[in-house]
């Protein structure tokens, strides 16, 4: 693996202290930001693979009405991602890479270990809508790998990432 992919990934992510100045929305720090990066890939770097993270709630195909407002808007920006992202991979302009982690996790942050338990219970036993948690050292491994080989593209699931991540060397 290249020097320092896995550390280019984590300063690209961000952290759940990061607090947002008043008025940014989901629309503006997730759809915005990732179309103008990948019309900045396309026309730079036609065909070049662009991974983006979304959310695997973004795969659902209806919401649960008990979703709060910014719930909804951070699967609407999602979507319209992994939408845009599919369209330009079709007209060849870049090559889409989804990675639909749902909970993303670390053994180092104890706080969330509950979460973590009761979202792979919940997978285990089948609820619909719960995916199992992904570390975030698999997420990254899986998003190098995926942006090193050229026939990787499209949706990811958490099964998927497993795989990939596996396979970087």
């Amino acid at each position: 693996m290249r020097k320092g992919a896995c550390e280019a990934f984590a300063c690209h992510t961000r952290p759940l202290t990061s607090t947002l100045t008043s008025g940014t929305t989901y629309d503006q720090i997730t759809r915005q930001t990732a179309f103008a990066a990948a019309e900045a890939v396309a026309s730079q770097m036609p065909g070049a693979p662009m991974c983006f993270i979304s959310a695997a709630e973004a795969g659902w195909t209806s919401d649960p009405f008990i979703l709060p407002d910014f719930l909804k808007n951070y699967l609407v920006a999602k979507r319209a991602v992994e939408a845009r992202l599919q369209e330009m991979g079709d007209r060849g302009q870049l090559r889409p890479i989804v990675m639909r982690p749902s909970l993303i996790w670390s053994p180092s942050r104890v706080a969330s270990l509950p979460a973590v338990a009761a979202f792979a219970l919940g997978n285990a036993l089948g609820i619909p809508g719960i995916d199992k948690p992904v570390l975030v050292d698999t997420l990254a491994r899986a998003v190098v790998h995926s942006l090193r080989t050229p026939g990787v593209s499209g949706i990811k699931g958490f099964n998927e990432m497993e795989e990939l991540a596996a396979q970087l060397k």
